[in-house]
């Protein structure tokens, strides 16, 4: 009689286990889903349009564009900081409070989510721009660029501190 009792409670434990591990994998595919969609209101909506509108005003394609910004390293958000009056012009747009406001989430995250998420980032471009994703994929510094404009742009739309301590 215990036995019994102890093989059914190594089987009950054994369905458990299983249950949460279902549910694990579950919740990770619903924040993976969620991730995708922020990633493509936040690629949609701020970035290739930030892209387009800054290579416009340079006479070049997004992708040269692009391609000159991963080579000379110059993230997003440095270009923006330096032009404070068109950032001050693009963050005032009522669109962009739309978009800050949808995408809030994205606000909250840590820059190793960032990191982490950069694959599913990177995938949600090949769909909406893959001529975007190819640069960054193929360029060398490409990826890292990518993240630090990401890291940037979501500390200049959602406020985050930006700490410069220059060492001697």
């Amino acid at each position: 009689m215990v036995e019994s009792l102890r093989k059914q409670i190594e089987e009950l434990e054994a369905d458990v286990a299983e249950l949460e591990e279902k549910i694990r994998i579950k919740n990770a595919k619903k924040a993976t889903t969620a991730a995708q969609v922020q990633a493509r209101i936040f690629l949609e909506s701020i970035f290739a349009p930030y892209m387009d509108g800054l290579c416009d005003i340079w006479g070049l394609s997004p992708e040269e564009g692009l391609r000159v910004l991963i080579n000379e390293n110059a993230s997003l958000d440095k270009i923006a900081i330096d032009n404070h009056e068109a950032l001050t012009e693009f963050l005032s747009q009522p669109e962009i409070r739309v978009i800050t406001a949808v995408a809030k989430p994205l606000g909250e995250v840590s820059e190793e989510w960032i990191k982490e998420k950069t694959g599913i980032l990177i995938e949600v471009m090949e769909k909406i721009r893959p001529e975007l994703a190819n640069v960054i994929i193929t360029t060398p510094g490409g990826q890292k660029w990518f993240l630090d404009s990401l890291t940037g742009l979501r500390n200049i739309l959602f406020g985050k501190p930006q700490i410069n301590i220059e060492k001697p």
